[in-house]
């Protein structure tokens, strides 16, 4: 699994933990291995979605429904389910209670090594496409600094599955550090991206904060190669009521922009 050695780096964990949860996993063949880790501060686990800050987000489940009536704070489990070697399946569990009887329990892992673990499933080569996109998610929320730094990896990487690159592009745009920005302007304005791509690293800009959002895609709408990549930038200018986008829209208008 590629990502290993980069999210070790990133992430800081000591050499001699490397591969532990990938080992147990990949001597499964089949059948569900379980983990726990701790969650960073303001995440909550709810019956069928996270939660993080005035954020509610939902994932599939197999347990069915979509309500949040019970959240817990403090440790995620995880239950990856393997068929024929590979990981098929990457489940956040709401409701411990419900979780896997048949599960290989891991018990509680350093956040670190849980993260390390997950963004290796960015791989599409060890995971379903929708395990890895499930795994994305289930990284971001373990306690674990500039977790942002693999993620923009991610998406760089043109190998990798396009909805799972899309998927860590929306999480770089959820991100506080603000060296983000410029990761994803970078590849908002890469010629050689699908534009699906490059559309997706202009709505994670729209959803930084306006100060670095709003300069950013004027800078994509005044700049970029291809009228898709203007026009979503114009889009989602238009979305905002900060005065900088009307006065822009006002130089484009009178023709003193091209």
């Amino acid at each position: 699994m590629r990502w290993v050695l980069a999210a070790v780096v990133a992430l800081g964990t000591p050499q001699a933990v490397v591969g532990q949860i990938a080992d147990r996993v990949a001597a499964a063949e089949d059948g569900v291995v379980r983990f726990a880790y701790q969650t960073r501060q303001g995440v909550e686990i709810c019956d069928q979605g996270v939660r993080m800050g005035e954020r509610t987000l939902w994932w599939r489940s197999r347990h069915g429904g979509r309500g949040a009536s019970s959240c817990r704070e403090g440790l995620a489990q995880v239950d990856v389910t393997v068929r024929n070697g590979r990981v098929r399946d990457v489940e956040l569990v709401g409701d411990p209670s419900e979780a896997d009887a048949r599960a290989l329990d891991l018990g509680t892992v350093p956040a670190e090594e849980a993260a390390r673990f997950l963004l290796s499933l960015a791989d599409e080569g060890g995971a379903s496409r929708d395990a890895a996109e499930d795994a994305v998610l289930a990284a971001v929320i373990a306690d674990v600094p500039e977790v942002w730094r693999d993620l923009l990896a991610i998406a760089r990487d043109r190998t990798v599955d396009g909805d799972v690159r899309e998927s860590a592009l929306f999480w770089l745009g959820q991100e506080a550090a603000d060296a983000a920005t410029a990761g994803l302007s970078g590849v908002a304005l890469d010629q050689d991206e699908d534009q699906d791509v490059r559309e997706a690293a202009i709505f994670a800009l729209s959803q930084r904060p306006a100060d670095e959002a709003v300069p950013a895609l004027i800078e994509v709408a005044r700049t970029g190669e291809e009228l898709g990549t203007r026009r979503t930038a114009m889009f989602w200018l238009a979305q905002s009521e900060d005065p900088r986008v009307v006065d822009f829209f006002e130089r484009v208008l009178l023709g003193r922009i091209r």
